[in-house]
């Protein structure tokens, strides 16, 4: 079965995103089988006249790598943002015209638990779900979210998963706490919201560094406030990728993901349950389906920098507690969250599919 898949650039370097973790490790499974489509924008592209072009020839791309790799089912990852959408549903109707299958996989975006959509992106989304042959999300949560308002698509859940082989040993805690935050460097993901909770856990004398790794929008603003609330305590260690990441995630004792709006299921955040860290991650689509608060990491509200401080303060303060809550976020993710399970899954929605067909 020869199946095309979409995603951003595979190339953790040059791209911090999710959706380009998940797609590499589904085709360096089976390379041979898998035609990678790039769609999306990489990190800190401006979206000027030749990012424009380059929008307006993505159609005719990909309808010529449909007819010259001639997949069996056509794989769009997308996430429910203004721009994703439009772009995705152009390649999803180019597929459907041209008689394959789809598969439409979904990773977040503002629209995914937020039913405020105007009434074209609304129909836009409704089309792409309806003319999919499989439309698979992360989460029970993030089913139901969909389903209340698209009632008659059918939707599996496939949750994200790492492989665990890779995972090092944990390397002992450090005298002096370490935070850190691994990813896209976007007001999304709640980088305003973590500045202003650090700032106010150190201005209250609270002893931690705060690690930085990632690239985004963001980042310039993120690295200026924060050098100007921490000084010293403040690393900013730019882009890391393959064993760098999962040395610098072995190495910390808290990872931090204070989402505001558009996750799905973060490979970060797997990627560090799987190292043993703490986790603390707002409550932000199918997060909850991965942390149960208190046992194997801590959930906080949304955009709430007081609760957040907070419970950075309580987290460093009651160190005692690491050991115990960081095996169960080993544990859930070696018995959740392996990649062989989601790849045997995966290959049974496209049986499913070309079955279908």
């Amino acid at each position: 079965m020869n199946i095309l898949i979409t995603a951003p650039d595979l190339e953790e370097s040059r791209n911090v995103s999710g959706i380009s973790t998940v797609v590499r490790q589904i085709v360096e499974s089976r390379p041979s089988r898998y035609t990678h489509f790039i769609a999306g924008s990489a990190d800190r592209e401006r979206k000027g006249p030749r990012w424009l072009i380059k929008q307006l020839a993505l159609p005719i791309s990909f309808l010529t790598t449909v007819i010259r790799s001639r997949p069996d089912v056509i794989h769009i990852n997308t996430a429910l943002t203004d721009l994703s959408i439009w772009r995705d549903l152009t390649l999803l109707l180019i597929g459907v015209v041209s008689g394959r299958p789809i598969v439409l996989a979904i990773h977040g975006g503002k629209y995914l638990m937020n039913g405020a959509a105007g009434k074209l992106i609304y129909r836009a989304i409704g089309i792409m779900l309806r003319r999919s042959a499989a439309v698979v999300v992360l989460s029970e949560i993030e089913k139901a979210s969909l389903l209340r308002r698209w009632p008659v698509v059918d939707i599996t859940v496939l949750p994200n998963a790492i492989d665990t082989a890779n995972v090092p040993a944990r390397v002992s805690s450090n005298e002096t706490p370490v935070v850190v935050f691994l990813g896209r460097l976007h007001e999304s993901k709640g980088v305003r919201e973590l500045a202003d909770a650090c700032g106010k856990l150190h201005g209250a004398g609270g002893k931690f560094i705060l690690r930085c790794y990632g690239d985004g929008p963001e980042k310039d603003r993120f690295i200026d406030k924060m050098n100007e609330l921490l000084g010293r305590s403040f690393e900013y260690r730019g882009v890391v990728a393959g064993n760098e990441k999962w040395a610098a995630l072995a190495s910390s004792d808290i990872f931090v993901l204070p989402s505001i709006y558009g996750e799905g299921m973060p490979m970060a955040l797997l990627e560090s349950m799987a190292c043993g860290c703490i986790v603390i991650a707002s409550d932000n689509a199918s997060i909850s389906a991965v942390i149960d608060s208190g046992y194997n990491g801590y959930i906080v509200p949304a955009g709430d920098v007081d609760a957040l401080a907070e419970k950075l303060a309580t987290v460093i303060e009651h160190r005692n507690e690491w050991p115990a809550v960081g095996a169960a976020a080993k544990k859930t993710i070696q018995e959740k969250f392996a990649i062989d399970r989601y790849l045997a899954d995966l290959e049974s929605i496209y049986d499913r599919t070309v079955a279908k067909r």
